[in-house]
């Protein structure tokens, strides 16, 4: 079985409503509008912590933050 090509984007610190292509025109974002255009967004994403650092490394491996340790920014 040929398996899809997907490409994961991730914005810093970014809110949806800050993307013009989603609804937000007041923002200019031409090229997050042409990714969001020509492939997939997602209108109901939760996270595993309200922190940056914990989310990305759960996103990353698979397990929610409090099972490896990173509780917050700057955990090992």
């Amino acid at each position: 079985m040929k398996r899809p090509n997907i490409i994961l984007i991730i914005t810093d610190q970014q809110r949806y409503e800050t993307i013009a292509a989603l609804g937000y025109p007041h923002v200019n974002t031409p090229n997050l509008d042409r990714l969001a255009n020509e492939g997939v967004t997602f209108s109901q994403c939760h996270v595993t912590s309200p922190s940056c650092g914990p989310s990305r490394a759960s996103l990353f491996t698979g397990h929610f933050p409090h099972n490896f340790g990173a509780l917050k920014n700057n955990d090992a």
